[in-house]
């Protein structure tokens, strides 16, 4: 049986560059130990979104929520700063220009210039991607962001996070108050605290 490994703190790579460090992660992670299916906060919205049409996956990975969305009908650009996550992704795409893989450093705040019928983003926190988000989402385009928030500090094997990768209480729903929130929550889902945030762009 294939070994599982898991993405939490390795005193082996946390201290490597951002993308050394996950490129890392991913080349030791066995296939079989990558989450493969969906968050079910993306399964449940699914029907809710264009079935044609561009989408943009925020912080891809390997990239289950980028199939997702192509298995829906969309055309995605997966982004993600790990070329080892994103090389997972393509061996799975079928047919590949269904999904583009972009290495991209999130922390600059960049995003693809393109307009975007649905961009998603979820377990990653990168505040300074915001504003290129609301920039790159088309009118009545849709926004599902779920990610973890300062509750999972309260969490006893949760104590290694930092908060700086937590939303505050409220934080996401205020950072987009300027959007049509359809569905918002905050609370324990599986585990987890996270905050969950479906919008359109007026």
């Amino acid at each position: 049986m294939a070994r599982r490994r898991s993405f939490l703190p390795d005193p082996t790579t946390d201290r490597l560059p951002p993308r050394q460090r996950w490129d890392a992660r991913y080349a030791h992670f066995e296939d079989s130990g990558l989450p493969s299916q969906p968050r079910d906060f993306l399964t449940s919205w699914l029907p809710s979104l264009p079935k044609d049409g561009l989408a943009l996956d925020i912080a891809a990975g390997a990239g289950r929520h980028s199939l997702a969305l192509a298995q829906h009908g969309l055309r995605v650009h997966a982004v993600d700063i790990s070329l080892e996550g994103l090389r997972r992704l393509k061996k799975s795409t079928r047919p590949p220009e269904q999904i583009v893989p972009i290495v991209l450093d999130l922390e600059r705040g960049w995003l693809p210039h393109a307009e975007y019928d649905v961009i998603v983003n979820f377990l990653f926190l990168e505040r300074a991607v915001f504003p290129a988000i609301k920039q790159r989402l088309k009118t009545g385009g849709w926004l599902l962001i779920e990610t973890f928030t300062v509750e999972q500090l309260t969490l006893p094997h949760k104590a290694h996070l930092r908060r700086h990768f937590l939303l505050e209480t409220h934080e996401l729903a205020d950072i987009f108050s300027d959007m049509e929130i359809v569905f918002y929550n905050e609370g324990l889902a599986y585990g987890n605290y996270t905050a969950q945030l479906v919008a359109k762009k007026k």
